[in-house]
């Protein structure tokens, strides 16, 4: 069984090279990497400490926006004809992006090791996710390779479209929170301190409310309590990150996100237009259907992940594909009965298409609607928070008018 290893290395002109590469061992590892002519100064195995500081320095999967235009422009060339060690030539020369061409670099050594395109992006996982490679073996074995890139590079243009909303719509009430925070702490830090020394001169007794801001305004200007909030804020960041780095840890956040009162169903909306887009893509690329299923299940999160398992054991035992998905509860009504007359007509890649269309034209009807609701309740809360203190400084201040007249 193959295992990931992440690597850093030097290549002949001294450039430092990080990367990951999928071997059965760590010696065939070394080998795979000493072909391309770098000289590997770190080499270990996912799991390890020392491979989860290379994963974070590596950073994330390539996103789905820089890998579109490749895998489109793959299938233009090799559709025109043109070799594939080429082919990765130029899109290697072209890419812009140090790790892609890293990764290029390699997926080229492999095609001239005799190795096919599939198993030469199956050797990279984490710049091109097994769904990919699945794809193109499929595309190999049916001769319908230009084919299966073009429906990859849509796919990923249509997954980077919906992320691309569902940011912009989060756009707006993240820039007024963070200009609501912002405001608050100037307010704390500048304003509240100088009407506390005012109350103090004049002998003015205070209110709960402006002490409470006092206090909290003094602790925002102590470099020890700005070093704690620090620490803290830094320690917080590590647990989750830890916690999401482990399996157990990143199913529980995505089964709590799946749950939230207003953004779950944004969520199950969000993952079930991409169930069954990719499944859709997978199954029209001529990938059977427990393979189609286990490539997704890679790539699914959350409860999804379990339903998928119960829907490869429910197909193992001559099962339907809606009845499983009906079961579950995770898909709406509508997702099942389209799923069941997909199968009953013999067209389930088409329908399942489909569904993503109308998903996604769902989510953003959601996604807009989640804004409108946003944006005025953004600005109620910043309201509200700069009247509070506003008023807990100036009513000591009616006070001490009144005791003056």
């Amino acid at each position: 069984m193959s295992s990931l290893y992440y690597y850093t290395a030097r290549s002949a002109q001294g450039e430092l090279l990080r990367g990951s590469i999928e071997a059965k061992s760590h010696s065939g590892a070394l080998a795979m990497l000493r072909t391309r002519a770098v000289f590997v100064t770190s080499l270990s195995c996912a799991g390890t400490p020392a491979a989860t500081v290379a994963a974070a320095l590596q950073g994330g999967t390539l996103s789905r926006a820089r890998l579109a235009p490749q895998f489109r422009a793959l299938a233009t060339l090799a559709a025109a004809g043109v070799p594939l060690r080429s082919a990765i030539a130029v899109l290697r020369d072209q890419c812009g992006n140090r790790r892609l061409g890293e990764a290029l670099t390699s997926v080229e050594t492999a095609i001239e090791s005799g190795h096919s395109l599939s198993e030469a992006f199956g050797q990279h996982p984490k710049e091109f996710p097994p769904l990919y490679a699945a794809m193109i073996a499929a595309g190999e074995a049916g001769g319908t390779l230009e084919q299966v890139l073009e429906r990859l590079a849509t796919l990923l243009e249509r997954e980077s479209a919906v992320r691309k909303r569902v940011a912009a719509s989060l756009a707006y009430p993240a820039v007024v929170a963070v200009a609501a925070l912002a405001l608050i702490t100037f307010l704390l830090v500048s304003i509240v301190p100088m009407f506390e020394s005012l109350y103090a001169q004049m002998r003015v007794p205070l209110p709960a409310a402006t002490v409470i801001l006092v206090s909290i305004g003094t602790a925002l200007r102590s470099p020890l309590a700005m070093l704690f909030a620090a620490a803290a804020a830094a320690a917080f960041a590590l647990a989750a990150y830890a916690v999401r780095a482990t399996p157990q840890g990143a199913a529980l956040l995505e089964a709590v996100s799946w749950k939230l009162p207003v953004t779950g169903a944004i969520v199950r909306k969000a993952h079930g237009a991409r169930f069954a887009r990719t499944l859709g893509s997978l199954l029209q690329s001529g990938v059977a259907m427990t393979s189609a299923l286990e490539s997704v299940s890679r790539v699914a999160g959350g409860p999804l992940r379990g339903c998928i398992a119960q829907v490869q054991e429910a197909l193992s035992g001559g099962s339907s594909l809606h009845s499983p998905l009906s079961a579950s509860r995770l898909f709406d009504p509508l997702f099942v009965q389209m799923v069941r007359v997909g199968e009953e007509t013999g067209c389930i890649d088409a329908m399942l298409l489909r569904v993503a269309e109308y998903y996604e034209a769902d989510l953003e009807a959601a996604l807009s609607a989640l804004g409108s609701m946003l944006e005025p309740a953004m600005i109620l809360l910043l309201g509200g928070a700069v009247a509070f203190i506003v008023s807990s400084i100036f009513i000591p201040l009616y006070t001490l008018i009144g005791n003056m007249k």
